[in-house]
């Protein structure tokens, strides 16, 4: 991750550059914060009442659900009538800081849930705990720190162009997986 030319530049923005260097037709979905990542912490919403990432409490995240994800990229595949090379944003319809989310799970759930952030360095020493490569670990730090950065501001994007709600992404996955 780092600057260029006034933007953020992540290594997904790299691989659809030299991609797209070729001059193959091309489209590749614009991805913010995925609905999941607090699932892997489920086990803490309803043992402890809070989930904890290393984002920033009072940043606001665009979302969208993997299922979205899977859905459009299907779609984009089996589209042939398309020519050409596009980035194309999809994100939920909601834009929520990582406190926000809490609230949201907290209605679903029907008992207070709160938002813990924990220093990157915390962030990467557990993921190694828990067999990560240094690297990787790494590299997931820096993922999150440019989200903290403002990463998903700098590409446009329009609310909505997924149809997964927050709320409904909890009521129909993060419900149950926090009460197993």
């Amino acid at each position: 991750m780092g600057f260029q030319n006034g933007r953020i530049r992540s290594a997904a923005t790299a691989t659809d550059e030299l991609v797209e260097g070729t001059g193959v037709d091309y489209r590749a979905p614009a991805l913010p914060f995925f609905m999941e990542n607090p699932l892997r912490r489920a086990g803490t919403l309803g043992a402890q009442g809070s989930f904890s990432l290393a984002n920033t409490a009072d940043r606001p995240l665009p979302t969208v659900a993997t299922r979205d994800v899977a859905a459009t990229a299907a779609a984009l595949l089996l589209d042939i009538s398309w020519s050409g090379q596009a980035r194309v944003p999809l994100v939920g319809p909601d834009n929520l800081t990582p406190d926000a989310m809490a609230e949201v799970i907290s209605g679903v759930l029907g008992r207070t849930v709160h938002y813990r952030q924990v220093p990157l360095a915390d962030y990467r020493a557990t993921l190694v705990r828990h067999g990560a490569s240094r690297t990787t670990a790494r590299e997931f730090a820096a993922m999150i720190e440019a989200q903290n950065d403002g990463i998903h501001d700098v590409e446009p994007h329009t609310p909505g162009t997924a149809a997964t709600g927050f709320r409904q992404w909890c009521e129909d996955t993060l419900k149950s997986a926090a009460r197993s």
